[in-house]
């Protein structure tokens, strides 16, 4: 596996911070349980400690002294430190606390905690614009997913000038791994128009990995991309209409009427593209039956049988 896929893959894996109705238990335990396990003697359960309280999110706030106490540790081992960073940026504005130290730790020797806590950092709403100076400096930080986790903090936090232009500038010139990072963090600054027609750019990219990044973003953004992607479906190389076509798949329901039309692309990846992601909707697509009856009759085998197992699962068969 390529460098440039793994970085992609552990960005993705790690979701972005959300604050909606996190759950009061992880695994059967509250927070205050998962809290006592971070002075845990072994590593992996302090690590794991750190991963649950994550998940938690909002419901964790108490435990904001105790991942400080983690992160601050500079015996530590580096990937719990930097595990209770991105923990605090799940807990958000409640950790605003940890503003202080999170800043302090923007400046660590150690890439994955500087990451962390950069992201961490836009979290934490009004507390966190503080950090703002600090943030303008790890824009021009030696690793490139610390610049984008600047970038997307700033953003988050003042819509910032330079983090637009930041990511964008990375995502057009930067080598496959930063240019798959801002990809990604493009799909996390939402619908503005530059972030939007950069990545539909990205779609035509010679590395795989960027393209399927960037297609993820447009996908993650949603409805505002589909007259860009309409566009990049229509002009595009085979390449790009294809990749155009994912990211319609990954927005979902709102695509299906762009994804009907995709199902007459001159374009043979496009069109099996299509079929499997309207068949991934399932019964939602059910507008789509009549143009996958069309399709299943398709000169390439392997469209037909894309356009029959989507009705078949459009239909519940």
């Amino acid at each position: 596996m390529r460098l440039a896929t793994i970085i992609c893959l552990l960005i993705v894996a790690i979701p972005a911070a959300t604050f909606a109705q996190p759950p009061s238990q992880w695994q059967g335990k509250a927070a205050s349980d998962w809290a006592r396990q971070l002075s845990d003697t072994d590593m992996r359960v302090r690590w794991y400690a750190t991963y649950a309280l994550a998940q938690l999110g909002q419901q964790a706030a108490d435990a904001v002294e105790p991942l400080k106490k983690v992160l601050a540790n500079r015996s530590e081992q580096e990937y719990v430190r930097a595990s209770a960073a991105w923990a605090l940026g799940r807990i958000g504005p409640a950790a605003a606390p940890a503003e202080s130290l999170l800043r302090e730790t923007l400046a660590s020797k150690l890439i994955s905690v500087r990451r962390n806590s950069a992201e961490a950092l836009g979290n934490l709403g009004d507390a966190g614009k503080a950090a703002g100076p600090a943030l303008l400096t790890a824009l021009g930080d030696e690793d490139s997913g610390v610049q984008a986790a600047a970038a997307v903090a700033l953003w988050r936090l003042e819509k910032h000038r330079k983090a637009l232009p930041a990511l964008v500038d990375m995502l057009r010139r930067g080598p496959d791994a930063a240019r798959c990072q801002a990809a990604i963090a493009l799909g996390r600054i939402g619908p503005e128009p530059e972030a939007i027609s950069s990545l539909v750019e990205a779609l035509g990219y010679s590395d795989a990995d960027v393209r399927h990044a960037a297609a993820r973003s447009l996908g993650q953004i949603g409805a505002a991309a589909l007259p860009k992607l309409e566009k990049a479906l229509a002009e595009g190389d085979k390449e790009t209409r294809r990749e155009a076509v994912e990211s319609m798949a990954w927005t979902g329901v709102p695509a299906v009427p762009q994804l009907i039309a995709a199902l007459k692309s001159s374009s043979p990846p496009a069109r099996r593209a299509a079929a499997r992601a309207l068949g991934r909707l399932g019964p939602e697509a059910k507008a789509a039956e009549p143009a996958l009856v069309e399709a299943a009759g398709d000169q390439y085998e392997e469209i037909r049988k894309a356009a029959a197992t989507a009705l078949s699962s459009i239909r519940k068969e």
